[in-house]
This record gives structure tokens, C-alpha cells and sequence, in this order.
């Protein structure tokens, strides 16, 4: 079977292991980051890919047919519109962008021209999620009262977006697929602690129809990790 060739841009902080996967998948033509010491230790590590500095080299490369993006979230939106500009297939890491606007643009973008546009929410192939996924489906759970989802002290501390698009988007899929349904309004706040102009604790609320609602917490202040997801119903509670 033949797989289509991709190419990868940025191979830094979660890159690399978009980098590892891909090469072992046999898919990854072309590795593009602005940094030679990375591109030159993928050449030792990976041999046969190519790699360039140029992110045009690989918008005019008829031979990829899908781009990896996994570079600073500020970057996302001018990335993903050029990739689908030319016609091929995106994979982007979350965030999709940091604008509601950007956003529709680009799935509008997709869909006019049969594109698959997705973004790398990875904890939907995680089994715990998934079977929670199935426990509400089935009905174990009872009708859902009330979600909350604590993601604490966690991962890298960025400078390009504020906390809240750093670890919520993760929580903000789950709940959404979770209940299949959007919320009717959102609140969130934040403290800016660390940079006078980034958030680095937001604590947000989700609104929903059916009654539910759901809190997400998410902060690199925290003095201990934790990574946790736990939804009530009136019949049993689920957790991750």
C-alpha cells in the first residue's frame, strides 16, 4: 500500500515526536524548522528525510500531500491558511489558532476545497476517554449533572499564548464530545502572575442547554501536577 507523503514543520518541544511517529510510519518526506542544530540532528537520527529552512519549498512540492504543523501557536493560523492554500491536507497542533475568527476562516477554507483540516486533540484516542465516551453513550452514567477538569502545573511554560490556549483546548474537546452538544455561554477569567500580559492561571465556566456545566481549571502556578477529568451523573461518576 502506497502512503501518502507528508511533510513536518517544527521539530522542537512536542515536534520531535510528531517527527519520531512520522518516520516510523514511513510517511515523512521533508522536516522544515528555522533552527539548523535541529534540522542537522534529524539527519543523523533520520536518514532519508530531507530538510529545509523554507517553508515555501514545501507548499510548491507536488509530492506532499499533507503538512504536520506543530510550530509556536501564533504562528498556527498563517501556516494552516497557507497549507490549505496549496492545496493539501493540515494537521495542526492545538490550538488551531488564537481567534475565533481565524478559526472559521480556515474551516471555511477546508471544506470549500475538500481539505482535512485536524487538530491534534490526542487525548480523544486515549482508552480511558474513550470509555467514558461509551459510558455516557450507553446511559451507565445517568443524565450528566456537572464536569470539572483540573490541568495543573503541567508541560512547558510559553511565552507566545496564555495558559488558557495552552491546556484547555484538551478539556474544552472532551467536554464538548463528551455531551455532544456546544455551550450556550462561557465565562473565564485569569491572573497574569509570571508575565505582566499572559495568563498563567484561568479558571473557566461552560454553560450548557441540558443543564449541565462544566469547570475548567488549568494553571502553571500550582505547586503539584495533576491531570484530572471527572464527570457526575445522577447515576455513577466517571474519572480520568
Amino acid at each position: 500500500m502506497d502512503y501518502p507523503k507528508v511533510a513536518l514543520v517544527g521539530a522542537g518541544y512536542w515536534g520531535k515526536n510528531l517527527l519520531r511517529n512520522l518516520y516510523e510510519l514511513s510517511v515523512l518526506d521533508t522536516l522544515v524548522d528555522t533552527d539548523p542544530h535541529v534540522l542537522e540532528k534529524a539527519q543523523k537520527d533520520y536518514p532519508n528525510i530531507k530538510t529545509s529552512r523554507a517553508f515555501s519549498q514545501i507548499l510548491n512540492d507536488p509530492n506532499i500531500e499533507a503538512i504536520f504543523i506543530a510550530t509556536p501557536a501564533e504562528t498556527h493560523a498563517t501556516l494552516v491558511k497557507e497549507t490549505l492554500l496549496s492545496d493539501k491536507h493540515c494537521f495542526v497542533e492545538k490550538p488551531l489558532c488564537l481567534s475565533e475568527k481565524e478559526g472559521m476562516e480556515l474551516v471555511d477554507i477546508a471544506n470549500n476545497k475538500g481539505l482535512i483540516l485536524m487538530v491534534g486533540h490526542l487525548l480523544w484516542y486515549h482508552p480511558a476517554i474513550l470509555k467514558l465516551k461509551e459510558m455516557i453513550d450507553s446511559g451507565e452514567l445517568g443524565r450528566i449533572r456537572y464536569i470539572y477538569s483540573n490541568r495543573l502545573n503541567m508541560g512547558k511554560l510559553r511565552r507566545e499564548e496564555n495558559v488558557l490556549w495552552s491546556f484547555a483546548p484538551h478539556d474544552v474537546s472532551i467536554i464538548l464530545g463528551l455531551l455532544q452538544e456546544m455551550p450556550e455561554s462561557v465565562q473565564a477569567q485569569g491572573g497574569n502572575y509570571l508575565h505582566q500580559h499572559i495568563s498563567d492561571v484561568t479558571v473557566s465556566l461552560l454553560s450548557f442547554k441540558s443543564g449541565v456545566k462544566a469547570h475548567i481549571f488549568v494553571s502553571w502556578l500550582h505547586p503539584f501536577k495533576e491531570q484530572k477529568l471527572v464527570i457526575v451523573g445522577e447515576k455513577k461518576n466517571g474519572s480520568f
